[in-house]
């Protein structure tokens, strides 16, 4: 019994940490790219993911030589120190970066395990490892550069109309989606079934213990993890489709790679590799290929040092967990002694970015000083004009008030009239007068979903508030239509493509081609940033 909780313990301590910082990177991808939309594709890569994960502990041997360091193992207690191990160190260079190498912090957990118990470490596999760990978000980026000129030289070598090529697109970041969560799965198998594997062997108990793991960190990061998916598909990659499908076709091409045997061959070596490093790859290709920065330097910079400390501290943290466990006092102080040193080189570097944050704040706010300032000036030139327009802004106000009770009142009318027909409705005997009323209900209520009234008013009001940005929009561009004026309006005022779709009554994908249509009448290139040129107006 306690043996079957500790190696569940053991495994869902570092799981939940990939399901919140490796599986919202997968995700994010996916949506940015379109298909994260579709409804079949939410239900088939989970149940992909989850197969591949069964799949390994039934029939698959991985052979991570990594892995297999530390074999000899004292009681099935000495388990939940990796877990415990990985999941500190995981925490800990998270607050360097957000792409944590949780991997490689499991890895080194296991290393210090193997050491704690007299496991002598096989320098050959570990320099293969440390070679593949540098390798491999090298290659990403090249193949992610490589993808992206050859896509975009294609492209720009065809007259394919834009409603073809992005179903085009989207088919194949379907497929590479598919690929992705297909690879990503069979390289971090055994970050999932590795204890389960050493306890049971290859079975049904192994298979039981990865799924029941899998499945609780699911239910316990599905909203955070969602979250983080929305930031990266709406900030990291607002970007094309031909951007987006380097991303996710290198990242699949170098995670099947990495869970190959024949790379012991050219001195690698099959491993575990961080979703969120090769993003990171995988971008900076892209921006290289493109000549536009898509990811900062920092944040390169912060993501590499996070990769570097994070199998350091996973050997540390759990070699001292089993000192701790075998009350060895002298060796547990020096290991904690090192990593309270790491810990303190950390949270000064921490120190130092918040420091540097504040700092920024603060001149943010002396200028916002000066700028306020600079306006007090001009409204002291400008005082009879300014008051005329703040009281037209306090009449709208006081406008959106009346309407908001109106509305309210409205829809408490509408409400009690409607339910007052479905009683009646409900009342008839069933039959072609019953079957004509429902009819006639279930009419007003479609009729009174599309909002048309509110949304007017809403459009309304958008326009006398940012009246200066539509005159100046409309004497720059005096061929757009209402509808790309409104579209602009929305793009400014930061609305995402999801929330615009649902605002204009269309779908997401009518969303993303009406912004195209946008960035062609605006004269813009691919490379140009759409928002920030119509805050720019």
């Amino acid at each position: 019994m306690w043996t079957a909780v500790y190696i569940f313990l053991g495994t869902l301590l570092p799981v939940l940490v990939l399901a919140l910082r490796d599986i919202p990177v997968i995700n994010g991808c996916t949506l940015a790219s379109g298909t994260g939309e579709k409804i079949y594709m939410k239900i088939l890569l989970p149940v992909i993911f989850l197969a591949v994960l069964v799949v390994s502990c039934l029939f698959i041997k991985q052979d991570y030589p990594v892995l297999q360091a530390a074999t000899a193992f004292p009681s099935a207690s000495m388990l939940l120190p990796i877990g415990i191990a990985t999941l500190a160190s995981a925490v800990l260079t998270l607050r360097i970066s957000r792409f944590a190498a949780v991997q490689l912090a499991f890895i080194g957990s296991i290393a210090g395990l193997g050491l704690a118990y007299g496991t002598s470490p096989r320098w050959a596999e570990a320099s293969a490892n440390i070679i593949s760990w540098i390798t491999a978000p090298i290659l990403c980026g090249a193949l992610a550069a490589g993808i992206y000129k050859i896509t975009a030289a294609i492209i720009k070598h065809k007259s394919t109309h834009f409603i073809i090529l992005e179903s085009r697109m989207l088919k194949a970041a379907t497929v590479s989606a598919i690929l992705l969560i297909l690879a990503y799965a069979f390289n971090n198998a055994p970050v999932f079934n590795y204890l389960s594997l050493a306890e049971y062997g290859h079975g049904v108990r192994a298979a039981a213990m990865t799924a029941a793991a899998a499945a609780a960190s699911a239910l316990v990061t599905v909203r955070r993890a969602s979250a983080t998916r929305d930031t990266i598909a709406d900030t990291d990659l607002d970007i094309s489709s031909e951007s987006i499908l380097p991303v996710l076709l290198s990242m699949a091409i170098v995670l099947a790679l990495f869970s190959a045997g024949f790379l012991a061959r050219i001195g690698l070596a099959a491993t575990p590799l961080p979703a969120g490093l090769l993003f990171v790859a995988a971008l900076t290709g892209v921006s290289i290929a493109r000549g536009q920065a898509l990811i900062e330097g920092e944040s390169i910079a912060k993501c590499a040092f996070a990769t570097v400390l994070s199998p350091l501290l996973g050997a540390m943290f759990c070699f001292s967990l089993c000192r701790i466990l075998d009350g060895d006092l002298m060796n547990m102080l020096i290991v904690l002694g090192l990593a309270g040193t790491i810990a303190a080189v950390v949270l000064y570097m921490q120190w130092q970015s918040r420091k540097k944050l504040q700092q920024q704040i603060i001149n943010a706010r002396e200028q916002q000083v000066y700028n306020a300032r600079k306006s007090l000036s001009a409204l002291e030139v400008k005082a009879e004009m300014t008051e005329k327009d703040l009281l037209g802004k306090l009449d709208i106000k006081r406008k959106e008030l009346v309407d908001f009770a109106v509305g309210v009142s409205d829809q408490k009318q509408f409400m009690e009239k409607f339910y007052e027909q479905l009683k009646e409705a409900r009342a008839l005997p069933d039959g072609p007068e019953k079957d004509a009323a429902m009819d006639r209900l279930l009419s007003t209520l479609r009729e009174r979903m599309y909002f048309s009234r509110e949304m007017n008013d809403f459009y309304a009001r958008s326009e006398v508030l940012h009246k200066d940005f539509n005159m100046r929009l409309s004497e720059a561009f005096p061929n757009l239509t209402e509808n790309e004026r409104r579209l602009a309006n929305l793009l400014r005022q930061g609305f995402s493509s999801k929330y615009i779709a649902s605002l204009m009554n269309i779908t997401p994908k009518s969303a993303e081609i009406n912004r195209y249509r946008l960035r062609a009448k605006l004269g813009l290139k691919r490379s140009d940033n759409l928002v920030q040129f119509i805050k720019s107006i």
